[in-house]
């Protein structure tokens, strides 16, 4: 199966209101449950008549299916591209090796799938609760092309440094990492995964090189840093990139199941408005940890900016966002900070959009 094709499943639940649960809430995210086994009869002569499907598929068992047992379990597992199992009383079904809990919701369920996906011959641990964690996560990213999503990324840390949060700052933009550029900076990729740039500051940036140590840093990092800020930049088709095993997708996967919330930044223009249309359908069918927040960037003075944000709340009210923040529109101020390769904070501090990019750093600390 190539990387970035969403996978198929098979189910092998016996409960009907479990398996009706997993199966739809998988085929919502754009799975496709291609066979449920009512028994394991059935579904030994499924994988023994459909080889090269079987072999792309997750199996989703349940230990009460009749004839399952770990030997079959085990002897089957080769047979497709990963194994799943559900239980309700894990005490009693202790001999099947890597159950878990049936998920509450679909959030949960998903994750964990994705989990698998990401590394499937590793059995994946819980996403990083906040309640066990010192970082609070913020992930930004673009509502399409030119959204301001790094100018905000980079100054909204630059502002929770001030506030003397240590902060880590995180370019997780792989098609046009921008923050070592507009910053000026030179050989983020430390030993520690991140470079120091001010008292309270430092930055790193995801490559491809270090992409397979993402797990790892992060896991260190939420418990090194207060608040963590990752650019993730355009967000274009995120639900083929949560289940794709390719470098380009791993900090948005870790992100979305992890993150505390995922700010979704759009212009004001009629451009962006267009781009946050199109990204909305993708977002009501994505199930994620992270909590939905959106940035309406650029917004003109007076009443056509009214009109702008009337505009932009309509449109983003139906997914019941956890936050929804406004940027003016200041040229003039990020001209500046691009000639000085600076932040706004140290070119213009008492820029309009340079104070409501600290309103949003406070409100992150509350």
């Amino acid at each position: 199966m190539a990387e970035n094709e969403l996978p198929t499943v098979i189910t092998a639940i016996a409960d009907p209101s479990t398996e009706g649960f997993v199966a739809s809430g998988l085929f919502a995210q754009g799975w496709s449950v291609i066979f449920r086994a009512l028994d394991a009869d059935s579904l030994q002569k499924y994988l023994n008549q459909h080889v090269e499907e079987a072999k792309a598929a997750l199996l989703i068992y349940s230990p009460e299916l009749v004839g399952v047992s770990p030997d079959f379990i085990h002897a089957h597992s080769k047979h497709v591209r990963q194994v799943i199992g559900f239980s309700r009383k894990l005490t009693e079904d202790s001999e099947f090796e890597g159950l878990y809990e049936v998920p509450q919701d679909v959030t949960e369920l998903v994750s964990l799938v994705r989990g698998f996906l990401r590394a499937p011959l590793i059995r994946q641990s819980s996403p990083l609760h906040s309640s066990t964690r010192r970082a609070q996560v913020i992930a930004i990213g673009s509502a399409g092309s030119n959204t301001g999503c790094t100018s905000v990324a980079i100054n909204v840390a630059m502002e929770l440094s001030v506030l003397e949060k240590s902060t880590l700052l995180i370019d997780a933009n792989f098609r046009a990492p921008s923050i070592a550029v507009l910053l000026s900076l030179r050989n983020l990729l430390s030993d520690e995964g991140w470079r120091n740039v001010a008292p309270s500051l430092a930055i790193s940036e995801i490559t491809q090189e270090r992409a397979d140590g993402i797990e790892e840093m992060m896991s260190r990092a939420v418990n090194s840093f207060d608040q963590i800020i990752i650019d993730l930049g355009s967000i274009s088709g995120l639900s083929n990139r949560l289940t794709d095993q390719r470098w380009t997708s791993k900090m948005t996967t870790w992100a979305c199941d992890n993150a505390d919330e995922l700010i979704i930044v759009a212009r004001a223009d009629v451009l962006g408005v267009h781009r946050l249309d199109q990204v909305m359908p993708l977002l009501e069918k994505t199930s994620m940890r992270a909590k939905l927040g959106f940035l309406l960037n650029m917004k003109t003075q007076g009443k056509k900016g009214e009109s702008e944000e009337a505009r932009f709340l309509s449109t983003i009210t139906p997914l019941r966002p956890r936050s929804m923040r406004v940027l003016p529109k200041d040229v003039r101020a990020l001209v500046a900070c691009e000639e000085a390769k600076a932040t706004l904070i140290e070119v213009n501090e008492r820029s309009s959009l340079r104070k409501a990019i600290a309103k949003i750093a406070s409100e992150l600390t509350q």
